[in-house]
C-alpha cells in the first residue's frame, strides 16, 4: 500500500463501460487503480510487473476465461485481499467460489459507495507482514510429540514426522512421513504450538517442516515430491529461517 492509504488495485473486467466506471470511481476516492484488464493472462502478466493491494475481479471473463480461476491463483501466489464483480447471485455461481477466498461480493449495477465499503473490508481482512519467527534448536521445556482429536480420539504425532500441515476449511491436514490425520483443531493454533520446532505458515493455508525441505528458492519450495508456493508476506520468514537451520 503506497501513502495515505491509497490502494493499488487489479481490476479485471471484461465488460469496458464496467471497467472504466470502476476505475473513474476508485480514482475518485483518492485510490491508484492500475488500467482494467479483461482476461486472465493480462491479469498474471500485471501481477507479475507490478505490486497490487487488492483486486476486483469479475468472476465470468470473456473468451471463457474465469475470475474464480485467477482467484485461486492469487490464493496460491499472493497475500492481497480480493472482490468479486457478478451480476449472477443464483446458487451455480455461488457454488462456484466454494474453495476460493474473496474478501466480500459486488452485485451488478453497484454504487462508487459500495465500492469504497468492499475496499474498508479488504482492507480490514489484510494480515500484517510476517516477522521470522524464532525457531530454538532444542525447545526447553518442549516436548517431541504433539497429540491431536482425530475423529473422536486422542492420537499422538512425532513432531520429526511432520512434512506440512494443510487447511482444509474447518480442519487442518497433518500430512506425516506416516500418512495423513485430519483433525479439527485450527491450523494458526497448531503452527503457534509448533513454530519453535521449525513448522511455521508459506501461505495462509500451508505450513511446513522447514526442516524436512530439500530444495527451495524465492517463490517455491519441496519436501519430497509436494511444491509449495511460497506467499509474498512469508518470503522473510522462511529465507530468515532456513538460513538459521
Amino acid at each position: 500500500m503506497i501513502d495515505n492509504g491509497k490502494q493499488r488495485i487489479l481490476i479485471v473486467e471484461d465488460d469496458a463501460i464496467i471497467a472504466e466506471s470502476i476505475h473513474m470511481h476508485l480514482t475518485a476516492l483518492g485510490h491508484a487503480p492500475y488500467q482494467p484488464v479483461s482476461n486472465e493472462a493480462e491479469a498474471k502478466k500485471l501481477l507479475a510487473e507490478h505490486e497490487v493491494d487488492m483486486a476486483f475481479l469479475d468472476i465470468r471473463l470473456e473468451e471463457g476465461d474465469n475470475g474464480v480461476v485467477l482467484a485461486r491463483h492469487i490464493d496460491a501466489h499472493f497475500e492481497f485481499p480480493y472482490v468479486f464483480l457478478t451480476a449472477y447471485t443464483d446458487d451455480r455461481t455461488l457454488a462456484d467460489v466454494g474453495d476460493v477466498h474473496p474478501s466480500g461480493f459486488i452485485v451488478k449495477p453497484f454504487q462508487k459507495n459500495e465500492l469504497k465499503a468492499a475496499i474498508a473490508v479488504a482492507s480490514a481482512m489484510k494480515k500484517p507482514e510476517v516477522k521470522a519467527p524464532a525457531i530454538s534448536k532444542t525447545p526447553t521445556g518442549s516436548t517431541d510429540h504433539i497429540f491431536v482429536n482425530v475423529g473422536g480420539q486422542w492420537e499422538r504425532v512425532e513432531i520429526a514426522d511432520i512434512l506440512y500441515l494443510k487447511s482444509a476449511h474447518v480442519y487442518t491436514e497433518i500430512h506425516t512421513t506416516e500418512g495423513k490425520k485430519v483433525t479439527r483443531r485450527a491450523l494458526s493454533q497448531l503452527v503457534d504450538e509448533l513454530e519453535p520446532h521449525g513448522i511455521i505458515r508459506v501461505h495462509r493455508s500451508i505450513a511446513v517442516n522447514l526442516r524436512k525441505v530439500s530444495q527451495f528458492d524465492s517463490h517455491v519450495l519441496r519436501i519430497g515430491e509436494q511444491e509449495f508456493a511460497i506467499s509474498a508476506s512469508y518470503k522473510h520468514a522462511v529465507k530468515e529461517q532456513m538460513r538459521s537451520l
